[in-house]
């Protein structure tokens, strides 16, 4: 069968020209049969932006052709970007809403490619228009309903879907003034009319505090339902693992095993354990995780389900998740006291804390404590006196052993800290909340998540044993898919350069790691450490899944994967099924390879778009519950950072729960502003006053619009 590289390297050679699918499969020889599958991966190079099929049927080298495949990603003004699929130096595209045609925010586009854009001197990037759209993401979508008298409108909650959807009277489905709605689209935009849906779904009164999640869900089209193929083999599995399965495996539960999770952890999926080499002294670290692929098997009902989610959804107090909620929670969780089967990352530290050598096995373990991370916090900072830790443990009912080898386990953790920033690690310090939320969905209390030493602890050695997977794929020539991250445009480098400049007054070499690090560190537990740790983030490209090996760029890994999280990461349990082929059904690479190649660009791409899917789908649920709680909160004084400054106003940043929200340039009443692109401020024509990035300010809140997830400002005094 004709593979990936067989095509693209044909395109790309000097004699490939405009070809038809039947000329594509005269040309590669393939058989009746083997049609479908070879149109497929067709497709599946159109959708990584490899190839294009345009009019007439005809496959064309994007390249050659000046087009470029990409997400569409909207501003609520009225203009978009496509962001290109491909990551080989193309820029985004700049779209103006004349050029949309048919395609709508989020959608996966090719775009025509013009020239290049100029405000002054200064050079903007290429604009072009939308020619296809290859996927519609929002074939249904949310908002709110305002009727007419002919037609009624569906004004999106999506502020990015900029267009409002038209109703016939009769597709109304029974919805009346300001419900939140669900509308099917019937007809996309084009640049005469707006796009007109049918009701799908009514599902109550905008603004009411229960719809908040089903909202969330729906807006961003994730999974309601397990489908009854998927359940039925989940409900299969044995509760405890059987004989069978514990054959042939390494048994740990003699040993002493612990998880930290967070207090309100929905699964269990890692463990560690930790003991001395009585030989060599050496540090050996046991990274145990839930090995349930002996259940899931690959292209089977639960597996192709998982697929299609991609990850599990976190939704304030719910969750939307990857595998069923029993066998999450229990079955495929390392529960504390009971026998679970796990693969062992076993990792072998000398007193400096280098990794000597790993290994990984197939386990079986037995957690001897569950802890959450303030338990394990309180213990860690009683270490460092001994009758202190003995009272710590002795309140939390652990034995010795057990808080000592935690003291141990957070010594090595450090270590490895140290000893990754000094090769250059980057350590991004995004503010993270814990909403409070009682049992009818309301906010009772908001508080900001503390990355501490039993944090840093967990992190530490997962990511040592993903490097170690990594590299055993990779030295084993095993398929799996990686865990990359491609190094920030120099443009969007000297971008934040300027950034920096203008509000700390000092220049930065952003190419520079420990350059970054100095400047992180300086800014730490200040009025600007979000506005810096937000800003490098934004210059820097998304993390994303791939079936080849490349380099971490934030974390400075020359490998790395997702294998410690299977029971909500699909990649993961991927990983973790291919681990299974070659450990125990010792299945050549060879095979492995020929097996899972073909199909793991799109479950790349499927699981890059999924996990998007799921961190803005978390982020808004976020958002939703801080502005309610705001809500409570209407008639305060709140500081602030400003976090960004337009020609329309400036965003602030509410530095008590890290809300951003809007300060428009025409309530600003003490003088008439303008925009200094090179000041990043706005300045006053009058007073010369000026509002610039990382400037504190004090605000009140003017409008809130939970629907819209919007939050308007007025400066104070």
């Amino acid at each position: 069968m004709v593979n990936h590289e067989n095509v693209l390297n044909f395109v790309r050679s000097s004699g490939f020209r405009q070809m038809t699918t039947e000329e594509m499969e005269r040309h590669f020889s393939v058989e009746e049969k083997e049609g479908e599958a070879f149109l497929q991966l067709l497709h599946d190079l159109e959708r990584q932006g490899q190839l294009v099929n345009i009019k007439k049927e005809r496959w064309v080298n994007p390249d050659h052709a000046g087009l470029l495949v990409g997400r569409l990603q909207c501003n609520p003004r009225g203009f978009g970007f496509v962001l290109p699929e491909r990551r080989d130096d193309q820029e985004d595209v700049y779209v103006a809403d004349e050029d949309m045609g048919p395609a709508m925010h989020g959608d996966l586009v090719v775009a025509e490619v013009h020239s290049s854009r100029r405000r002054g001197r200064r050079k903007l990037g290429p604009s072009g228009r939308v020619i296809k759209v290859i996927e519609h993401r929002n074939e249904e979508i949310l908002g709110t309903f305002a009727a007419g008298r002919k037609f009624g409108r569906v004004v999106p909650n999506n502020p990015r879907l900029f267009r409002d959807v038209y109703v016939a009277r009769e597709d109304w489905a029974g919805a009346k003034e300001r419900d939140q709605v669900l509308v099917k689209i019937t007809d996309w935009p084009s640049l005469r009319h707006n796009p007109e849906g049918e009701i799908s779904e009514v599902l109550g009164k905008v603004n009411e505090v229960e719809l908040d999640v089903p909202t969330v869900i729906l807006e961003f089209g994730l999974a309601r339902q397990f489908p009854p193929e998927a359940l039925r083999e989940a409900e299969r599995i044995p509760r405890t693992p059987p004989e069978a399965e514990r054959k042939g495996r390494h048994d740990f539960r003699g040993r002493i095993t612990v998880t930290i999770d967070p207090e309100d952890a929905k699964d269990y999926d890692d463990a560690l354990s930790l003991y001395k080499d009585e030989k060599t002294g050496d540090r050996i670290v046991l990274v145990h995780i839930a090995d349930f692929s002996c259940y899931v098997k690959p292209d089977g009902p639960l597996d192709l389900e998982a697929r299609r989610r991609g990850a599990s959804v976190y939704l304030a107090n719910e969750v939307v998740r990857m595998l069923p909620p029993e066998q999450s929670r229990y079955t495929f969780s390392l529960v504390e006291g009971e026998d679970r089967l796990a693969k062992t990352v076993v990792l072998r530290f000398d007193d400096a804390g280098e990794m000597l050598d790993y290994s990984i096995c197939r386990s079986v373990v037995r957690v001897d404590r569950c802890m959450n991370y303030p338990e394990a916090q309180r213990l860690l900072e009683a270490l460092d006196s001994p009758e202190d830790a003995r009272a710590a443990a002795s309140l939390e009912n652990l034995p010795e052993s057990l808080w000592r080898m935690l003291g141990e386990l957070d010594e090595l953790a450090r270590q490895l800290g140290r000893r990754r920033r000094k090769v250059g690690s980057i350590d991004l310090d995004m503010p993270d909340y814990k909403v409070g939320i009682d049992e009818d969905g309301r906010v009772v209390s908001v508080s900001q998540i503390v990355r501490d030493r039993s944090h840093g602890l967990v992190e530490e050695f997962m990511l040592s044993a993903n490097r170690a997977v990594a590299a055993f794929l990779c030295d084993k020539k095993l398929p799996g898919l990686y865990r990359i991250h491609e190094p920030p445009p120099q443009e969007d480098l000297e971008e934040f350069s300027e950034f920096i400049k203008a509000v700390l007054g000092r220049g930065v070499d952003a190419g520079d790691r420990k350059a970054l690090q100095r400047l992180l560190a300086d800014v730490s537990g200040t009025h600007l450490a979000e506005a810096v740790n937000m800003q490098l983030l934004r210059s820097m490209q998304r993390a994303i899944y791939s079936p080849s090996v490349s380099p971490h760029y934030a974390l400075n890994f020359d490998r790395y994967c997702h294998f410690t999280s299977p029971v909500r990461r699909y990649p993961d349990l991927l990983v973790h099924q291919v681990l299974d082929a070659f450990l125990k059904h010792n299945r050549s690479a060879a095979k492995l390879r020929a097996e899972w190649r073909p199909k793991l660009p799109r479950i790349a791409s499927h699981c890059n778009e999924m996990q998007q899917r799921a961190d803005e789908a978390e982020r808004e649920i976020i958002k939703i519950k801080l502005l309610r709680y705001l809500e409570a909160h209407r008639e305060e004084v709140f500081d602030g950072v400003i976090t960004g400054v337009l020609e329309i106003g400036i965003f602030v940043r509410l530095q008590r729960c890290s809300v951003e929200g809007l300060v428009k340039v025409q309530d600003i009443r003490d003088d008439f502003y303008k925009l200094d692109e090179r000041r990043h401020a706005l300045v006053g024509t009058r007073t010369g006053r000026e509002l610039s990035l990382g400037q504190r300010v004090e605000v009140v809140i003017s409008d809130i619009d939970t629907a819209r997830r919007r939050l308007d400002l007025l400066l104070h005094g």
